[in-house]
Protein backbone atom coordinates (compact mmCIF):
# COMPACT_ATOMS: atom_id res chain seq x y z
CA UNK A 1 0.00 0.00 0.00
CA UNK A 2 1.26 3.39 -0.87
CA UNK A 3 2.10 5.65 1.73
CA UNK A 4 0.32 8.75 1.74
CA UNK A 5 2.26 11.75 0.93
CA UNK A 6 2.64 15.28 1.75
CA UNK A 7 3.34 18.43 0.18
CA UNK A 8 6.44 20.47 1.53
CA UNK A 9 8.47 23.38 0.36
CA UNK A 10 11.69 22.17 -0.72
CA UNK A 11 14.45 22.67 0.97
CA UNK A 12 15.99 24.53 -1.76
CA UNK A 13 13.69 27.10 -0.90
CA UNK A 14 13.06 29.71 2.15
CA UNK A 15 10.71 32.86 2.00
CA UNK A 16 11.73 36.35 1.89
CA UNK A 17 10.17 39.49 1.26
CA UNK A 18 9.65 42.60 -0.39
CA UNK A 19 7.70 46.08 -0.57
CA UNK A 20 7.53 45.80 -4.33
CA UNK A 21 10.72 45.23 -5.95
CA UNK A 22 12.59 46.69 -2.56
CA UNK A 23 13.80 43.88 -0.06
CA UNK A 24 12.04 44.04 3.01
CA UNK A 25 14.53 46.09 5.12
CA UNK A 26 14.38 48.42 8.55
CA UNK A 27 13.89 51.32 6.36
CA UNK A 28 10.80 50.00 4.84
CA UNK A 29 9.48 48.45 7.42
CA UNK A 30 7.50 51.36 8.53
CA UNK A 31 5.48 53.80 7.29
CA UNK A 32 6.82 57.80 7.89
CA UNK A 33 5.89 59.95 6.12
CA UNK A 34 8.48 62.54 6.68
CA UNK A 35 10.97 60.41 4.79
CA UNK A 36 8.56 60.76 1.57
CA UNK A 37 8.15 64.31 1.79
CA UNK A 38 11.74 64.54 1.85
CA UNK A 39 11.62 62.73 -1.38
CA UNK A 40 8.89 65.52 -2.84
CA UNK A 41 10.77 68.38 -1.27
CA UNK A 42 14.17 67.06 -2.74
CA UNK A 43 12.73 66.29 -6.18
CA UNK A 44 11.17 69.78 -6.66
CA UNK A 45 14.33 71.67 -5.34
CA UNK A 46 16.31 69.70 -7.94
CA UNK A 47 14.13 71.03 -10.52
CA UNK A 48 14.01 74.55 -8.91
CA UNK A 49 17.76 74.51 -9.32
CA UNK A 50 17.59 72.68 -12.67
CA UNK A 51 15.57 75.93 -13.79
CA UNK A 52 17.78 78.07 -12.11
CA UNK A 53 21.13 76.99 -14.15
CA UNK A 54 19.37 77.07 -17.31
CA UNK A 55 19.06 80.89 -16.57
CA UNK A 56 22.41 81.59 -18.13
CA UNK A 57 23.45 78.14 -19.96
CA UNK A 58 22.15 75.45 -22.17
CA UNK A 59 19.76 72.59 -21.22
CA UNK A 60 22.80 70.31 -21.40
CA UNK A 61 25.41 72.13 -19.75
CA UNK A 62 22.49 73.13 -16.76
CA UNK A 63 22.27 68.77 -16.53
CA UNK A 64 25.57 68.41 -16.16
CA UNK A 65 26.24 70.87 -13.55
CA UNK A 66 23.05 69.41 -11.68
CA UNK A 67 24.26 66.02 -12.17
CA UNK A 68 28.02 66.99 -10.30
CA UNK A 69 25.99 68.92 -7.46
CA UNK A 70 23.28 66.06 -6.99
CA UNK A 71 25.78 63.78 -4.97
CA UNK A 72 26.05 66.64 -1.98
CA UNK A 73 22.63 65.79 -1.36
CA UNK A 74 21.37 62.30 1.31
CA UNK A 75 19.60 59.77 -0.46
CA UNK A 76 20.35 61.80 -4.14
CA UNK A 77 20.22 57.77 -5.36
CA UNK A 78 15.82 58.21 -4.75
CA UNK A 79 16.15 60.40 -7.85
CA UNK A 80 16.96 60.11 -11.51
CA UNK A 81 18.06 62.96 -13.64
CA UNK A 82 16.47 62.69 -17.48
CA UNK A 83 17.82 64.52 -20.69
CA UNK A 84 15.18 62.65 -22.80
CA UNK A 85 12.60 66.14 -24.56
CA UNK A 86 12.67 68.22 -21.68
CA UNK A 87 15.21 67.42 -19.04
CA UNK A 88 14.20 67.27 -15.49
CA UNK A 89 14.12 65.39 -12.27
CA UNK A 90 11.98 62.94 -11.33
CA UNK A 91 11.59 59.91 -8.78
CA UNK A 92 13.57 57.13 -9.20
CA UNK A 93 11.83 53.79 -9.94
CA UNK A 94 10.66 51.90 -7.05
CA UNK A 95 12.21 55.07 -4.65
CA UNK A 96 9.11 54.71 -2.43
CA UNK A 97 9.17 51.74 -2.12
CA UNK A 98 12.78 51.57 -0.59
CA UNK A 99 11.74 54.10 2.41
CA UNK A 100 8.26 53.22 3.24
CA UNK A 101 6.12 50.44 3.94
CA UNK A 102 2.95 50.17 1.42
CA UNK A 103 0.93 47.06 2.40
CA UNK A 104 -0.51 46.96 -1.12
CA UNK A 105 3.04 46.13 -2.61
CA UNK A 106 3.94 43.55 -0.30
CA UNK A 107 5.38 40.78 -2.08
CA UNK A 108 6.30 36.93 -0.53
CA UNK A 109 9.60 35.63 -2.31
CA UNK A 110 10.55 32.31 -3.11
CA UNK A 111 14.18 32.09 -2.73
CA UNK A 112 15.52 29.36 -4.77
CA UNK A 113 18.64 27.46 -4.40
CA UNK A 114 18.18 24.94 -7.14
CA UNK A 115 17.52 26.36 -10.27
CA UNK A 116 19.48 29.76 -9.45
CA UNK A 117 17.79 32.11 -11.26
CA UNK A 118 17.98 35.95 -11.77
CA UNK A 119 14.57 36.57 -10.40
CA UNK A 120 13.09 34.97 -7.73
CA UNK A 121 8.90 33.70 -7.77
CA UNK A 122 7.02 35.70 -5.98
CA UNK A 123 3.27 36.52 -4.74
CA UNK A 124 1.78 39.34 -4.57
CA UNK A 125 0.55 39.25 -1.13
CA UNK A 126 -0.11 42.61 -0.30
CA UNK A 127 -2.25 42.88 2.67
CA UNK A 128 -3.37 39.33 2.62
CA UNK A 129 0.04 38.50 3.54
CA UNK A 130 -0.93 36.79 6.95
CA UNK A 131 -3.45 34.40 4.81
CA UNK A 132 -0.53 33.82 2.64
CA UNK A 133 2.06 33.49 5.31
CA UNK A 134 -0.31 31.07 7.05
CA UNK A 135 -0.25 28.63 4.28
CA UNK A 136 3.81 28.63 3.69
CA UNK A 137 4.05 27.90 7.63
CA UNK A 138 2.21 24.96 7.02
CA UNK A 139 3.72 23.98 3.89
CA UNK A 140 7.10 24.53 5.53
CA UNK A 141 6.05 21.94 8.20
CA UNK A 142 4.51 19.73 5.45
CA UNK A 143 0.78 19.35 4.59
CA UNK A 144 -1.51 17.12 3.27
CA UNK A 145 -3.51 17.87 0.06
CA UNK A 146 -6.42 17.97 1.61
CA UNK A 147 -5.74 19.87 4.65
CA UNK A 148 -3.83 22.27 2.28
CA UNK A 149 -7.47 22.78 0.25
CA UNK A 150 -9.10 23.44 3.79
CA UNK A 151 -6.42 26.17 4.35
CA UNK A 152 -6.91 27.42 1.02
CA UNK A 153 -10.78 27.78 1.14
CA UNK A 154 -10.20 29.16 4.47
CA UNK A 155 -7.82 32.36 3.60
CA UNK A 156 -9.97 34.55 1.83
CA UNK A 157 -8.03 34.61 -1.40
CA UNK A 158 -7.21 32.27 -4.37
CA UNK A 159 -3.83 30.73 -3.88
CA UNK A 160 -4.51 27.64 -6.05
CA UNK A 161 -2.73 28.53 -9.38
CA UNK A 162 0.62 30.42 -6.97
CA UNK A 163 0.63 27.14 -5.60
CA UNK A 164 0.25 25.30 -8.26
CA UNK A 165 3.02 26.75 -10.47
CA UNK A 166 5.27 26.52 -7.34
CA UNK A 167 4.98 22.68 -7.07
CA UNK A 168 5.62 23.02 -10.85
CA UNK A 169 9.15 24.46 -10.78
CA UNK A 170 10.03 22.06 -8.01
CA UNK A 171 9.89 24.80 -4.95
CA UNK A 172 6.90 22.41 -3.44
CA UNK A 173 7.72 18.65 -4.13
CA UNK A 174 5.57 15.61 -2.19
CA UNK A 175 7.31 13.61 0.43
CA UNK A 176 7.14 10.94 2.62
CA UNK A 177 5.86 12.06 6.02
CA UNK A 178 7.87 9.03 8.00
CA UNK A 179 11.12 10.21 6.58
CA UNK A 180 12.47 13.29 9.22
CA UNK A 181 13.46 16.40 7.67
CA UNK A 182 15.17 17.60 10.97
CA UNK A 183 18.46 16.30 11.17
CA UNK A 184 19.09 13.51 13.83
CA UNK A 185 21.65 15.08 15.67
CA UNK A 186 18.93 18.41 16.37
CA UNK A 187 16.49 15.88 17.56
CA UNK A 188 18.17 14.31 20.48
CA UNK A 189 17.42 15.13 23.23
CA UNK A 190 19.14 14.70 26.80
CA UNK A 191 21.99 17.37 28.58
CA UNK A 192 22.11 21.07 27.76
CA UNK A 193 23.96 21.76 24.00
CA UNK A 194 24.39 24.73 22.22
CA UNK A 195 24.52 24.15 18.42
CA UNK A 196 25.67 27.56 15.76
CA UNK A 197 23.78 27.40 12.72
CA UNK A 198 25.50 30.55 10.96
CA UNK A 199 26.00 34.04 11.73
CA UNK A 200 24.44 35.20 14.63
CA UNK A 201 21.51 32.29 14.60
CA UNK A 202 22.27 29.59 17.42
CA UNK A 203 20.35 27.50 18.78
CA UNK A 204 20.35 26.27 22.45
CA UNK A 205 18.44 23.01 23.85
CA UNK A 206 18.33 21.57 27.05
CA UNK A 207 16.04 18.25 28.45
CA UNK A 208 12.65 20.48 28.61
CA UNK A 209 13.42 23.49 26.46
CA UNK A 210 14.56 24.39 22.34
CA UNK A 211 14.73 28.07 21.60
CA UNK A 212 16.58 29.29 18.77
CA UNK A 213 18.12 33.20 18.29
CA UNK A 214 18.27 35.25 15.78
CA UNK A 215 17.21 32.21 13.09
CA UNK A 216 18.83 33.73 9.55
CA UNK A 217 18.84 30.60 7.36
CA UNK A 218 19.24 30.28 3.77
CA UNK A 219 17.39 27.57 1.12
CA UNK A 220 19.81 25.01 0.35
CA UNK A 221 21.91 25.92 -2.71
CA UNK A 222 23.46 23.63 -5.85
CA UNK A 223 26.82 25.66 -6.00
CA UNK A 224 27.21 26.51 -9.74
CA UNK A 225 30.75 25.06 -10.99
CA UNK A 226 32.61 29.00 -10.33
CA UNK A 227 31.36 28.98 -6.50
CA UNK A 228 32.79 25.33 -6.18
CA UNK A 229 35.71 26.52 -7.43
CA UNK A 230 36.00 29.93 -5.80
CA UNK A 231 33.85 29.77 -2.10
CA UNK A 232 35.90 27.02 -0.37
CA UNK A 233 39.35 28.05 -0.14
CA UNK A 234 41.23 27.16 2.97
CA UNK A 235 41.62 30.59 3.65
CA UNK A 236 38.48 31.05 4.52
CA UNK A 237 37.26 30.76 8.43
CA UNK A 238 34.95 28.47 7.55
CA UNK A 239 37.31 25.22 6.86
CA UNK A 240 37.67 25.47 10.50
CA UNK A 241 33.89 25.44 11.32
CA UNK A 242 32.43 22.93 9.19
CA UNK A 243 32.89 19.56 8.86
CA UNK A 244 33.18 18.16 5.64
CA UNK A 245 34.30 21.05 3.77
CA UNK A 246 33.88 21.73 0.29
CA UNK A 247 30.76 21.66 -1.95
CA UNK A 248 29.34 18.44 -0.57
CA UNK A 249 29.32 20.75 2.92
CA UNK A 250 26.08 20.60 5.34
CA UNK A 251 23.09 23.11 4.74
CA UNK A 252 19.90 23.80 6.90
CA UNK A 253 17.08 25.07 5.48
CA UNK A 254 14.55 26.79 8.28
CA UNK A 255 12.36 23.92 7.46
CA UNK A 256 15.12 21.55 9.35
CA UNK A 257 15.19 23.45 12.69
CA UNK A 258 13.28 20.98 15.16
CA UNK A 259 10.35 22.06 16.79
CA UNK A 260 11.10 25.19 19.05
CA UNK A 261 9.57 26.61 22.57
CA UNK A 262 10.51 30.17 20.99
CA UNK A 263 12.54 32.34 19.34
CA UNK A 264 14.26 35.19 20.17
CA UNK A 265 15.52 38.36 18.22
CA UNK A 266 17.80 40.41 19.20
CA UNK A 267 17.16 43.98 16.46
CA UNK A 268 15.39 44.87 13.26
CA UNK A 269 18.12 44.05 10.68
CA UNK A 270 17.58 41.54 8.57
CA UNK A 271 19.91 38.91 9.30
CA UNK A 272 18.70 39.19 13.01
CA UNK A 273 15.21 39.39 12.35
CA UNK A 274 14.14 37.90 9.17
CA UNK A 275 10.52 37.61 8.32
CA UNK A 276 11.23 35.21 5.66
CA UNK A 277 12.39 32.98 8.06
CA UNK A 278 9.87 33.56 10.61
CA UNK A 279 7.06 32.69 8.09
CA UNK A 280 8.17 29.00 7.99
CA UNK A 281 8.01 28.70 11.61
CA UNK A 282 4.48 27.31 13.35
CA UNK A 283 2.16 29.86 14.33
CA UNK A 284 2.52 29.36 18.05
CA UNK A 285 6.18 29.34 18.37
CA UNK A 286 6.32 32.69 20.73
CA UNK A 287 8.69 35.38 19.05
CA UNK A 288 10.52 37.12 21.71
CA UNK A 289 11.31 40.84 20.52
CA UNK A 290 12.93 43.96 22.15
CA UNK A 291 10.49 46.39 23.75
CA UNK A 292 9.58 49.55 21.40
CA UNK A 293 8.84 53.03 22.27
CA UNK A 294 6.90 55.00 19.74
CA UNK A 295 9.73 58.69 20.52
CA UNK A 296 12.36 56.40 18.62
CA UNK A 297 11.26 56.33 14.94
CA UNK A 298 15.35 55.00 14.37
CA UNK A 299 13.70 51.51 15.61
CA UNK A 300 11.32 49.36 14.15
CA UNK A 301 8.24 48.17 16.28
CA UNK A 302 8.66 44.58 15.96
CA UNK A 303 6.09 43.32 17.37
CA UNK A 304 3.38 45.42 14.97
CA UNK A 305 5.50 44.66 11.80
CA UNK A 306 4.97 40.76 12.57
CA UNK A 307 1.68 40.83 14.22
CA UNK A 308 0.87 43.31 10.57
CA UNK A 309 2.92 40.93 7.74
CA UNK A 310 2.87 37.06 9.38
CA UNK A 311 -1.17 37.86 11.42
CA UNK A 312 -2.60 38.05 14.39
CA UNK A 313 -2.42 34.52 15.21
CA UNK A 314 1.41 34.88 15.73
CA UNK A 315 2.57 35.08 19.67
CA UNK A 316 4.92 38.15 20.10
CA UNK A 317 6.65 38.64 24.00
CA UNK A 318 8.24 42.33 24.31
CA UNK A 319 10.92 41.38 27.00
CA UNK A 320 12.64 44.91 28.42
CA UNK A 321 15.67 44.96 29.89
CA UNK A 322 16.07 43.10 32.99
CA UNK A 323 12.80 41.51 32.58
CA UNK A 324 13.26 36.76 32.27
CA UNK A 325 11.36 34.84 30.81
CA UNK A 326 11.05 31.08 32.01
CA UNK A 327 10.25 28.37 28.91
CA UNK A 328 10.64 25.02 30.50
CA UNK A 329 14.38 24.47 32.53
CA UNK A 330 15.87 27.52 30.57
CA UNK A 331 15.86 31.54 31.67
CA UNK A 332 16.01 34.22 29.43
CA UNK A 333 16.90 37.51 30.42
CA UNK A 334 17.29 40.65 28.37
CA UNK A 335 20.05 43.39 28.83
CA UNK A 336 21.09 46.43 26.73
CA UNK A 337 21.97 45.85 23.34
CA UNK A 338 24.76 49.07 22.60
CA UNK A 339 26.23 50.35 19.04
CA UNK A 340 25.19 49.97 15.44
CA UNK A 341 23.69 53.54 15.92
CA UNK A 342 25.24 56.23 16.44
CA UNK A 343 25.55 57.63 20.51
CA UNK A 344 23.13 59.93 20.39
CA UNK A 345 20.17 56.95 18.93
CA UNK A 346 19.66 55.17 21.90
CA UNK A 347 17.67 51.53 21.69
CA UNK A 348 15.68 49.42 23.59
CA UNK A 349 17.54 46.47 21.59
CA UNK A 350 18.20 43.45 23.43
CA UNK A 351 21.38 40.89 23.95
CA UNK A 352 19.92 37.77 25.95
CA UNK A 353 21.23 35.64 28.40
CA UNK A 354 20.45 32.21 29.04
CA UNK A 355 20.58 29.99 32.17
CA UNK A 356 20.14 26.64 32.23
CA UNK A 357 20.72 24.22 35.55
CA UNK A 358 23.97 23.49 34.26
CA UNK A 359 25.69 26.33 32.09
CA UNK A 360 24.84 29.39 30.16
CA UNK A 361 25.13 31.65 26.97
CA UNK A 362 25.07 35.38 26.34
CA UNK A 363 23.82 36.26 22.66
CA UNK A 364 25.06 40.03 21.81
CA UNK A 365 24.93 39.98 18.48
CA UNK A 366 26.65 43.07 17.04
CA UNK A 367 26.49 44.96 20.16
CA UNK A 368 29.36 46.24 22.32
CA UNK A 369 29.62 44.27 25.53
CA UNK A 370 30.26 47.56 27.49
CA UNK A 371 30.97 47.86 31.38
CA UNK A 372 27.39 47.94 31.78
CA UNK A 373 27.08 44.56 30.28
CA UNK A 374 30.12 42.73 31.88
CA UNK A 375 29.14 44.10 35.53
CA UNK A 376 25.34 42.41 34.84
CA UNK A 377 26.64 39.39 33.47
CA UNK A 378 29.28 39.18 36.58
CA UNK A 379 26.05 39.81 38.68
CA UNK A 380 24.58 37.17 37.60
CA UNK A 381 26.89 34.21 37.02
CA UNK A 382 30.01 35.26 39.22
CA UNK A 383 28.80 33.37 42.50
CA UNK A 384 27.32 30.47 40.71
CA UNK A 385 30.21 29.64 38.51
CA UNK A 386 28.01 28.23 35.95
CA UNK A 387 29.92 26.59 32.78
CA UNK A 388 29.39 29.96 30.48
CA UNK A 389 30.03 30.65 26.58
CA UNK A 390 29.90 34.46 25.21
CA UNK A 391 28.67 34.76 21.80
CA UNK A 392 29.92 38.23 20.35
CA UNK A 393 31.49 40.19 17.45
CA UNK A 394 35.34 39.94 17.76
CA UNK A 395 37.88 40.98 20.35
CA UNK A 396 39.53 44.67 19.92
CA UNK A 397 41.62 46.70 22.19
CA UNK A 398 38.97 49.12 23.35
CA UNK A 399 39.41 52.20 21.42
CA UNK A 400 35.82 54.22 20.15
CA UNK A 401 35.64 55.27 16.73
CA UNK A 402 34.67 58.53 15.93
CA UNK A 403 30.93 58.07 14.89
CA UNK A 404 28.78 55.39 13.98
CA UNK A 405 30.00 53.94 10.65
CA UNK A 406 28.87 51.36 8.27
CA UNK A 407 31.93 52.15 5.96
CA UNK A 408 34.50 54.41 6.65
CA UNK A 409 34.62 56.54 3.27
CA UNK A 410 30.34 56.23 4.23
CA UNK A 411 29.50 59.22 6.72
CA UNK A 412 26.09 58.25 6.12
CA UNK A 413 24.43 54.99 5.21
CA UNK A 414 20.95 55.81 3.96
CA UNK A 415 19.63 51.53 3.77
CA UNK A 416 19.94 52.18 7.70
CA UNK A 417 17.36 53.76 9.22
CA UNK A 418 19.41 55.53 11.49
CA UNK A 419 20.74 57.79 9.29
CA UNK A 420 17.82 59.75 8.56
CA UNK A 421 17.23 60.42 12.44
CA UNK A 422 20.89 61.38 13.50
CA UNK A 423 21.06 65.03 13.93
CA UNK A 424 24.34 66.46 12.44
CA UNK A 425 26.31 67.23 16.05
CA UNK A 426 26.49 63.28 16.74
CA UNK A 427 28.41 62.83 13.11
CA UNK A 428 31.88 61.97 15.16
CA UNK A 429 30.73 61.79 18.45
CA UNK A 430 32.61 58.48 20.17
CA UNK A 431 30.98 55.47 19.84
CA UNK A 432 31.83 51.97 21.20
CA UNK A 433 33.07 49.07 18.83
CA UNK A 434 30.79 45.90 18.27
CA UNK A 435 31.95 43.02 19.95
CA UNK A 436 34.02 42.83 23.30
CA UNK A 437 37.34 44.93 24.23
CA UNK A 438 41.14 42.80 25.40
CA UNK A 439 40.28 44.35 28.82
CA UNK A 440 36.99 43.65 29.38
CA UNK A 441 37.35 39.77 28.50
CA UNK A 442 39.85 39.52 31.15
CA UNK A 443 37.80 40.71 33.43
CA UNK A 444 35.04 38.64 32.36
CA UNK A 445 36.94 35.66 32.62
CA UNK A 446 38.50 36.38 35.83
CA UNK A 447 34.87 37.02 37.32
CA UNK A 448 33.01 34.20 36.06
CA UNK A 449 33.73 30.64 34.42
CA UNK A 450 33.81 31.55 30.66
CA UNK A 451 35.30 28.60 29.17
CA UNK A 452 34.53 29.30 25.47
CA UNK A 453 34.01 32.77 23.18
CA UNK A 454 32.01 32.13 19.91
CA UNK A 455 32.76 34.62 17.55
CA UNK A 456 29.81 35.06 15.41
CA UNK A 457 27.51 37.64 13.62
CA UNK A 458 30.36 37.68 10.98
CA UNK A 459 28.60 35.67 7.94
CA UNK A 460 31.39 32.97 7.96
CA UNK A 461 29.66 30.50 5.71
CA UNK A 462 30.02 30.04 1.81
CA UNK A 463 26.34 31.10 1.29
CA UNK A 464 27.47 35.03 2.67
CA UNK A 465 30.30 34.91 -0.36
CA UNK A 466 28.23 34.76 -3.12
CA UNK A 467 29.27 36.92 -5.43
CA UNK A 468 27.07 38.09 -7.63
CA UNK A 469 24.87 41.41 -6.22
CA UNK A 470 22.02 40.15 -8.96
CA UNK A 471 21.84 36.78 -7.59
CA UNK A 472 18.82 36.79 -5.23
CA UNK A 473 20.81 34.98 -2.68
CA UNK A 474 23.38 37.23 -2.59
CA UNK A 475 23.52 38.78 1.46
CA UNK A 476 26.63 41.38 1.80
CA UNK A 477 28.14 40.36 4.72
CA UNK A 478 32.03 40.05 6.15
CA UNK A 479 33.29 36.76 6.79
CA UNK A 480 35.74 35.60 8.76
CA UNK A 481 38.94 34.37 8.16
CA UNK A 482 41.20 31.12 8.63
CA UNK A 483 43.95 33.71 10.22
CA UNK A 484 41.49 35.67 11.86
CA UNK A 485 40.07 32.90 14.07
CA UNK A 486 43.86 31.69 14.85
CA UNK A 487 44.39 35.28 15.80
CA UNK A 488 41.86 35.24 18.11
CA UNK A 489 42.10 31.65 19.45
CA UNK A 490 45.75 33.29 20.32
CA UNK A 491 44.29 35.97 21.83
CA UNK A 492 41.88 34.44 23.84
CA UNK A 493 44.03 31.94 25.07
CA UNK A 494 46.88 34.79 26.14
CA UNK A 495 44.22 36.72 28.14
CA UNK A 496 42.32 33.30 29.98
CA UNK A 497 43.99 30.13 30.04
CA UNK A 498 40.56 28.63 30.95
CA UNK A 499 39.02 29.67 28.19
CA UNK A 500 38.98 29.14 24.23
CA UNK A 501 37.20 29.59 21.40
CA UNK A 502 33.97 27.81 20.78
CA UNK A 503 34.87 24.54 19.36
CA UNK A 504 30.95 23.26 17.45
CA UNK A 505 30.94 22.75 14.06
CA UNK A 506 27.95 24.13 11.62
CA UNK A 507 24.46 22.67 13.05
CA UNK A 508 26.58 20.05 15.47
CA UNK A 509 25.51 20.44 18.65
CA UNK A 510 28.12 21.15 21.68
CA UNK A 511 27.00 19.85 24.72
CA UNK A 512 27.67 22.51 27.84
CA UNK A 513 28.86 20.30 30.48
CA UNK A 514 31.96 19.76 28.58
CA UNK A 515 32.26 23.34 28.72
Amino acid sequence: MRRATRLRLSLFTATDLAIGRAPLTPQNSQADPRREIYLQGMVAYLNDLLRDYRRGETASEALSRLRAFLPRLPCSDLVTLSSNGRPGVAEAPGARDTIAFHADRLKILFLDGLHRGAESPAIPAGRFAPQVARIVSALARGVSESALSRLLAQGGVDMSGAIEGLRAIELIEEVDPSVPVVPQSLREGGKDRLTWLGHACVLLQTARASVCVDPFLRPHLKWTAEESRSSFSDDFGDRLLFEPYGPGLPQLSPAQLPPLDAVFITHQDTDHCNLGVLMMLPEDVPIVVPEWRGDHPWEVDLAALIRRVLGRRRRIVRLKHGETVTIGDLRATAFPFVSEVPSSLTTRWNCYLFETPHGAVACTADSAVTDEGVDFLIGRLGRRKKPFVLCARALHSGETSPGYRDDLESLFNFTRLWAWYMPVWDLFQPVEQPGISEGRFRRLARRTNLRFYLPYAMGTAPWFRIADANDPLHVPMANLSARDLRVLSDSVTAISRRAALFPGKFARPFPLAEA
